[in-house]
């Protein structure tokens, strides 16, 4: 009776542990389906920044985007990047600069305000982004062990995505790509909106220990988001 039984046992317990182990590999393969790829249209974001300024995609069109993002404990590396592309493309009205912080994996212990003040003092130069939902993060393959630099043409697709700890060289070679990428079929892209960090732009009084920047100009009405 035993022997009959022990097969039995056996090939239900190998059923059972398929059934389980299947459901995550295939959330694992769409997951990784869902990614943007090079050329294809990034996804929508409508995101606060530290300031409580609203930063929308659909809004930024006419003029690339270049992201950074990593982990926190990346900050001083990433900051390397921002003053560099603010020197280079900020301040000359080449791009839309934004850097965007996953707060995903924030513990329920710790307040937003608490982190929202924490970005505020840390003083970045470029805007920061306060992704509470991980828009970017879940869009694509983003390595927060490095400073990743994403770049979003003027049309709105994904043009670059590197990921490197800033030396001269480095930069140097991703600024010449990003160069390219900000001069290329400007006859395809709608004109541009004054970005923060150009300085013909209008400076909002400063309130609140807010920086002297604002984003572009948006409709009265249209889609919010998840911003909060």
């Amino acid at each position: 009776m035993l022997k009959n039984v022990k097969p039995f046992l056996l090939a239900a317990a190998l059923v059972t542990s398929v059934f389980f182990a299947a459901p995550s590999e295939v959330r694992a393969h769409s997951a990784d389906h869902y990614k943007v790829a090079q050329g294809m249209p990034f996804v929508y974001f409508d995101i606060e920044d530290a300031f409580h300024q609203r930063w929308v995609s659909t809004y930024l069109r006419g003029r690339p985007i270049i992201i950074l993002t990593g982990h926190r404990y990346q900050r001083y590396e990433i900051l390397k990047w921002a003053e560099s592309l603010k020197r280079d493309f900020g301040i000359p009205g080449a791009a839309h600069l934004l850097w965007v912080v996953n707060l995903t994996s924030v513990p329920w212990t710790t307040s937003r305000g608490t982190v929202i003040n924490q970005w505020r003092s840390f003083g970045a130069p470029i805007p920061v982004l306060t992704d509470w939902h991980g828009v970017i993060g879940k869009a694509t393959r983003v390595d927060y062990d490095v400073p990743n630099i994403i770049a979003i043409d003027a049309d709105g697709r994904l043009a670059m995505h590197e990921k490197h700890t800033f030396t001269p060289e480095v930069y140097s070679a991703v600024a010449t790509r990003l160069r390219a990428l900000v001069t290329v079929a400007p006859g395809l892209a709608k004109p541009a909106t004054p970005t923060p960090m150009e300085p013909a732009v209008q400076v909002m009084p400063p309130a609140n220990g807010a920086p002297a920047y604002a984003p572009p100009p948006m409709p009265t009405s249209g889609k919010r988001g998840d911003s909060y």
